[in-house]
């Protein structure tokens, strides 16, 4: 891209007046991008009224209208209140999620009518004056006008080593500052800006890592091409042996509407919009509804010590001089703070422990990053001196000034050493030559709740990983304090190469003098070696492996480009809310595969159900109304009843390995009920009546059999869904006149074959359960993963 050059036209020092700003609205020359916070309400209507399964189900119900079936079109009012569930779940999710973005929005500083005023990003127009500072993102491409800055372009160019920013630079909007402040003016925004999209870009949305999405995308695709073929010969072969239109479109219906697993969509979507509010009422707010199955998966977190095992806060606690007097380091110090003049908790603590003054004149400086670890000042008058990590302001320490720091940091203190420098500032640049003039320790203030906190991960099959810029000993001893496991079993990464870094992570669990390109090399070698990484940061050195995570979690403190990079964001700052998040996504995601089983257990069994009416002499059994029951109270009612349900359990294994494993086994003994229903009506020479009657039947046993393994083991809630689920059922069949449903009287026999073969079928059912279980996990998903594997690598 070409510098951008500055509008000269505009006053650098009082910037746009309001008759400007609204000129520049009016011509459409604003920050707005096209990316949403969330759907909008035509957007959620669309998405699920217009689909496949609906005009599908919408057309049948035409065609049993054509025909005068109205008691086959109960299906109907299920159909429609299941949707209409789910379309007021997610308008009550938009509405909660853009009120908290409203009130979380970016903004930045800008100079209008002479005054700084904080302006959203998506209300700064061309020409625009904008102040910049270490955590901001670059919001529109930009001409820096005074300052210096290192930004960091990896959201934009991918490479993430600092670019030095002077006067008359182009900064590119997406990229976000590093170290260092500056004014700059507006030049292209908007769409017209080189990256446009920047929380789009920033957020790199990964919904295709979801495997919920991927799965269903499958059943989609493989069910909508079986299911106007598999109606049609359906039709045509009901047609040919009943000699009756409205008898084939009655049974055609019935076994297109079985085939359709409509209300696990819409079960699906429901209940990842209800994670999405009951997330966001414990103040976190969820950027990606899928980033909840990510989270519900993760069994590797990674911490980084500041803000999280600690609150952020520091206080100086120790100073000791080396060969100098305290009084002429409290001057230097307060000057130094003044010279710098940076924007975080180091420089906070040494403002509120030396105080500020302005006594000496600074010429140079060279602002704190977590890539070099310290920071430097040139005074016109003493020369020039560096603040930072003792390893990295000075070749050479003696080994008293050694054991002093070690014997720090093995309490837990923090450290840092002030040198005097040989060498000035030059262009931005110094040669470490220094003295070391004094120890300097700090303190992180740890929050009471983390030791609960990482106990609840440790108990719940959550490896934690601590990864720090600090001192490896500093970061020990506090991971030791709050209960991480292997604390004192630390490396660090000062000096490693990738290869090396690659072993640490899967060897240590607490890290220090870690780089941001560590950070991120950790979580990649730990997504290799098969695991499911979320990441938490607040810092602007954290995004990189925010990025590269499965899951990634802000804090709301944090930079802005930091929140916008994640795919939560923790609106209290209180890690020790994290629990309740992975909780909840545990919950969400276990009761989808749990309940989206029993969708798909009447899918499979429809299917096999039409298979054979087409490969046999007799006609699809089975009208809209006789699967009725099943439909309502062993798959509707029970299905939204089981989602409620708490459910701590790490998610492993492939979703749709989980998903077929549960639903394969129910689908084959139903259709095995069924077969023995045909076996039976043969012997005995029975009507199609009673046959039709007993397949009805036999399947509503068969679900109460599905429901009852589904519910254990069994709790008060559960056996109040299971049995409560088969007496709704008893009395419906009871009070509801048998003519609704097409049934006839059947013989006591009958009931005692039909209850003799259901017992001897569920044991079948047991055993195809465990064997199907061991086999999708075992064998077939197990090779898809390493292939999947194999291709990345």
């Amino acid at each position: 891209m070409e510098n951008l050059k500055l509008n000269e036209e505009i006053n650098c020092y009082n910037g746009l007046n309001s008759t400007q700003v609204e000129e520049r609205i009016k011509q459409g020359k604003v920050n707005t991008t096209l990316t949403k916070a969330s759907k909008t309400y035509a957007q959620i209507f669309l998405g699920n009224i217009c689909t496949w399964f609906n005009f599908i189900c919408f057309f049948i119900a035409g065609l049993l209208i054509a025909v005068g079936s109205f008691s086959n079109m109960f299906f109907i009012v299920i159909f429609m209140a299941n949707l209409s569930i789910g379309l007021i779940q997610e308008i009550r999710a938009k509405k909660m999620v853009d009120n908290i973005s409203l009130m979380n929005k970016a903004k930045v500083k800008a100079l209008r009518e002479s005054a700084e005023t904080l302006v959203d990003i998506d209300k700064i127009v061309k020409d625009d004056i904008v102040f910049f500072e270490a955590g901001n993102q670059i919001c529109a491409d930009c001409v820096l006008i005074d300052g210096n800055i290192e930004a960091n372009e990896s959201l934009i160019t991918g490479e993430s080593h600092p670019v030095k920013k002077a006067k008359g630079d182009t900064l590119l909007g997406g990229s976000y500052v590093i170290s260092g402040k500056c004014r700059a003016q507006a030049i292209n925004v908007g769409l017209e800006t080189y990256s446009s999209g920047l929380v789009k870009k920033a957020r790199e949305f990964k919904s295709n890592q979801s495997e919920i999405l991927r799965t269903l995308n499958i059943i989609i695709k493989t069910i909508g091409f079986l299911l106007v073929p598999l109606g049609i010969l359906t039709f045509i072969d009901t047609y040919l042996l009943e000699n009756n239109f409205n008898e084939a479109i009655t049974y055609t219906a019935g076994s297109i509407i079985g085939m359709m697993p409509v209300g696990m969509f819409l079960l699906t979507s429901a209940s990842l919009v209800v994670g999405v509010l009951k997330l966001a009422k414990r103040k976190t707010l969820v950027q990606d509804a899928y980033s909840i199955e990510m989270l519900a998966r993760t069994n590797v977190l990674c911490l980084d010590k500041t803000g999280t095992l600690t609150d952020g806060t520091m206080k100086v606690c120790n100073v000791l001089p080396i060969n100098t007097n305290q009084e002429d380091i409290n001057n230097i110090l307060k000057n130094y703070i003044n010279g710098i003049n940076a924007n975080n908790q180091t420089q906070t603590a040494l403002k509120n422990y030396f105080g500020v003054s302005s006594d000496l004149t600074c010429t140079a400086t060279i602002e704190f990053s977590s890539e070099r670890k310290f920071s430097a000042v040139t005074f016109k008058e003493l020369g020039t001196f560096m603040l930072g990590a003792p390893e990295f302001v000075t070749k050479k320490l003696s080994d008293e000034l050694k054991q002093t720091i070690k014997e720090f940091t093995s309490d837990g203190f923090r450290v840092i050493l002030l040198c005097k420098n040989k060498s000035d500032i030059e262009k931005g640049e110094i040669k470490i030559n220094n003295s070391p003039l004094a120890i300097i320790t700090i303190q992180d203030n740890i929050r009471p709740d983390a030791r609960d906190t990482i106990e609840w991960f440790n108990k719940n099959d959550v490896q934690v990983k601590i990864i720090s810029g600090d001192n490896v000993d500093t970061v020990s001893t506090i991971s030791k304090k709050v209960g991480v496991i292997d604390a004192d079993k630390c490396i660090s990464l000062e000096g490693l190469s990738e290869e090396d870094v690659k072993k640490a992570a899967l060897k240590y669990n607490v890290f220090g003098r870690v780089t941001p390109e560590q950070k991120c090399i950790i979580v990649r070698a730990l997504k290799e070696s098969g695991n499911k990484v979320a990441m938490t940061g607040d810092g602007v050195n954290d995004i990189l492996a925010l990025k590269e995570a499965d899951c990634s979690i802000a804090m709301a403190s944090g930079s802005e480009a930091t929140r916008s990079a994640s795919s939560l964001v923790m609106l209290d700052n209180n890690f020790a809310t994290m629990p309740k998040v992975v909780s909840e996504g545990r919950r969400v995601i276990n009761n989808i595969s749990k309940t989206s089983a029993l969708f798909l257990t009447k899918t499979f069994f429809t299917m096999f159900l039409t298979i054979f009416a087409l490969i046999s002499s007799y006609s699809y059994p089975l009208q809209p109304k006789q699967i009725l029951l099943w439909e309502t109270f062993f798959i509707g009612i029970s299905s939204f009843l089981l989602a409620l349900q708490p459910n701590d359990n790490r998610i492993k294994g492939s979703f749709i390995a989980n998903l077929t494993s549960k639903a394969l086994p129910g689908s084959l003994v139903l259709f095995l009920g069924t077969m023995a229903c045909y076996i039976y009506s043969n012997i005995t020479l029975s009507s199609e009546e009673i046959l039709n009657t007993l397949i009805a039947y036999s399947i509503t046993i068969g679900a109460f059999f599905i429901m009852l393994e589904l519910c254990l083991p069994l709790d008060k809630f559960r056996s109040t869904i299971c049995f409560g689920s088969l007496g709704l059922c008893i009395v419906t069949y009871i009070f509801v006149p048998k003519l609704f449903f097409n049934f006839v009287h059947i013989e006591l026999g009958e009931w005692i074959f039909l209850i003799i073969t259901w017992i001897s079928i569920a044991l079948l059912f047991a055993l195809l359960k465990f064997l199907f279980e061991k086999f999708f996990e075992a064998t077939f998903f197990k090779k898809m993963q390493n292939k999947k594997t194999i291709n990345k690598t």
